[in-house]
This record gives C-alpha cells, sequence and structure tokens, in this order.
C-alpha cells in the first residue's frame, strides 16, 4: 500500500513537471518567433536581441533559437570590430557597441544552459576596454552647449544607458555636472490670505500637505522641498504660488436613517476649488497655468434619546483637501514646465 502511494506521488510530480517544462519550453519558442520576426522586420535591435535571449533561456534546446543568436552575434560582432576600427564615432556606431555589450553580458547569464554556442570571452573583454574609451571620447565630445533642461535629461539619461555594463569616470562626472545643472529644489506657498474660517483651513490644509511631502522626490530631478514664502528665485530653487480663486461647498442630498427610535441624518455635500498655479522660475514674469478639483463628503448627525452627536465637518474636510492638496504636489506641480 505504501509502495502504491509513493508511485503515485512520484507519478503526479513527473506529470506536473512535464507539464511546466512544455509550458516553458512553449513560452521560450513563442519569444524566439517573436525576436525573428523583430530582426526580418528592423534588423538587429536591442527589443529583438534580448527577447530572443529570453527566449533561450525558456527553452534552451531550441535548434532555431540556438542558430538565429549564432547569426545575429556573429553580425553585431562584425559590426563591432568594424566600428573599433574608426577615429570618429556616430550615435548609430555607440547604439551598436551598446547592443554588443548587451548581447554578450545577458547571454553570459545562460551560457551554462546552452554549452553549444560558444563566445569569445577573451575578445569580449579585449573589446569591452576599447568600447569604454569609445564611449568616453564620444561623450566629451558631444555637444552640450545652449540645450534646455529636457534635452539636458535627456542627455544624463543615455549616458547613464552606456553605463549599464561599464564603469567610466569622465562619463559619470559629465552626468553629475549635467545633474546639477537640473536639479530643482521646489517650494509652493499661496497669496490666499482670508480671514474666514473656511479661507483659514483651505491655508492650513495646503501647509500640512506640503508637510507631509517635505524633500519627496518628484521625479525628474525635482525635489519638493514645502511651503514657504515666496523667496529669492534662482536657476535651482523655484516656488509656485497656488492662489485660489473660487471656494464652493454645496449640499447634494440630505437623508435620514431611522432606528428603534434613533435617528441619523446625512448630509452629502460637494466641495469645489479653482485657482491658478503662478510659475516663478527665474524668468522676468511668472507664467500661470489654471486648476481646478471637486471631492465629496458626508457628515452624519446622530440622536439618540436625549443627545445630539455631530460630525466634525472641519476635521472631514480639512482630511478631503490635505489629500487633493498632496496629490497637487506629488503629480500636477511636478508636470509643470520648469
Amino acid at each position: 500500500m505504501k509502495k502504491s502511494s509513493l508511485f503515485m506521488i512520484l507519478f503526479i510530480l513527473v506529470f506536473i513537471l512535464s507539464g511546466c517544462s512544455a509550458i516553458m519550453t512553449s513560452i521560450g519558442d513563442s519569444k524566439i518567433n517573436s525576436s525573428i520576426k523583430t530582426y526580418k522586420n528592423r534588423g538587429l535591435t536591442t527589443d529583438g536581441m534580448s527577447e530572443l535571449i529570453s527566449g533561450l533561456e525558456y527553452s534552451p534546446n531550441s535548434i532555431v533559437g540556438i542558430n538565429e543568436f549564432k547569426i545575429q552575434y556573429q553580425e553585431i560582432t562584425s559590426i563591432k570590430n568594424n566600428i573599433l576600427t574608426k577615429k570618429n564615432y556616430t550615435e548609430a556606431d555607440i547604439n551598436a557597441l551598446k547592443l554588443y555589450l548587451l548581447t554578450v553580458e545577458e547571454f553570459r547569464k545562460i551560457n551554462s544552459k546552452i554549452p553549444t554556442i560558444k563566445i569569445d570571452y577573451n575578445d569580449f573583454n579585449n573589446s569591452k576596454i576599447k568600447i569604454n574609451q569609445v564611449f568616453e571620447k564620444y561623450v566629451e565630445r558631444d555637444e552640450r552647449f545652449g540645450l534646455d533642461r529636457y534635452q539636458k535629461i535627456q542627455r544624463i539619461n543615455y549616458y547613464n544607458s552606456l553605463l549599464k555594463y561599464l564603469n567610466n569616470y569622465t562619463i559619470s562626472s559629465i552626468i553629475k555636472d549635467l545633474e546639477n545643472q537640473v536639479t530643482i529644489n521646489l517650494y509652493i506657498g499661496s497669496s490666499f490670505r482670508g480671514f474666514s474660517q473656511l479661507d483659514n483651513l483651505m491655508t492650513n490644509a495646503l501647509i500640512s500637505a506640503a508637510d507631509q511631502n517635505l524633500n519627496r522626490n518628484l521625479g525628474n530631478y525635482i525635489f519638493f522641498r514645502g511651503y514657504s514664502y515666496i523667496s529669492k528665485v534662482s536657476s535651482n530653487n523655484f516656488f509656485v504660488s497656488i492662489d485660489f480663486t473660487d471656494i464652493d461647498i454645496v449640499t447634494l442630498e440630505s437623508s435620514v436613517d431611522e432606528n428603534n427610535g434613533n435617528k441619523t441624518f446625512f448630509k452629502r455635500k460637494k466641495v469645489f476649488v479653482s485657482g491658478v498655479y503662478k510659475i516663478y522660475n527665474n524668468t522676468p514674469f511668472p507664467s500661470i497655468k489654471p486648476f481646478s478639483f471637486k471631492d465629496t463628503y458626508t457628515i452624519k448627525t446622530k440622536q439618540n434619546d436625549n443627545s445630539i452627536y455631530y460630525d466634525d465637518e472641519r476635521a472631514i474636510l480639512r482630511e478631503v483637501l490635505e489629500n487633493k492638496f498632496s496629490d497637487m504636489i506629488r503629480y500636477d506641480i511636478k508636470n509643470l514646465r520648469f
């Protein structure tokens, strides 16, 4: 009985593993076929080569995949050898060398699964040294004068892509210098100085949202530095004044729920807020962009016997506004044109 049970367990395990292997092979073959289509339509590409290597990882015994990799590896190696004889390089040359590095470095991770593919790693190591020198020379000669902030960020991203498989102090230093040039310390404030309770609530909610997001990295080298009164603007310190032009609260519906003589009164309300961003970014005059948002909230009043309990509408509304202002800081303000 025990032997029969053990045999059954082993049979089930073999069945499951065989099924998993078949699925993996199917995924790999699909990736390989897709990469071949990419190669036929577009030639050697990063996407195509990455998909081919991924396919071989899933299906390492694929003869089609193995032969295809050999063809593309030989082609990119030949292109690499030709480029390394040049004295001046185009961006297309640099991209081809990037693809050569990717091809060998990524395939190296799965080479043990496919011993029939032979990579000349001695040639690769020697070529890698030369490619590092080519990349350095290209970046040093690349024209960066007169670029705007977004063009500089594009350069940073491209230069970083050159260092995916390499270390180069010169390129890293140039990237660091560009990062210093494009980094923005962003402050917000408001010229809204109303004296009603709602006015004060709006300002306090904005300050609280700013405190919650203090020093947040908003992406694209923009760092949020909190709420502040307008101060001197520089090439790296920008200020956005959030000026409210309209605040309105309306009741959408009222209802009553009665249970065993106890009543609960509901009021569903909507708050509307509109205004403008005034963006001070080291230009003679601020640029202006309108904004608006709306949200709903519900307040309750409970009447039990001789007692009445009220929701704190100010606290509820403040939480709604804080969440909206926090979203503005995280998602809207960072997308303003600086």
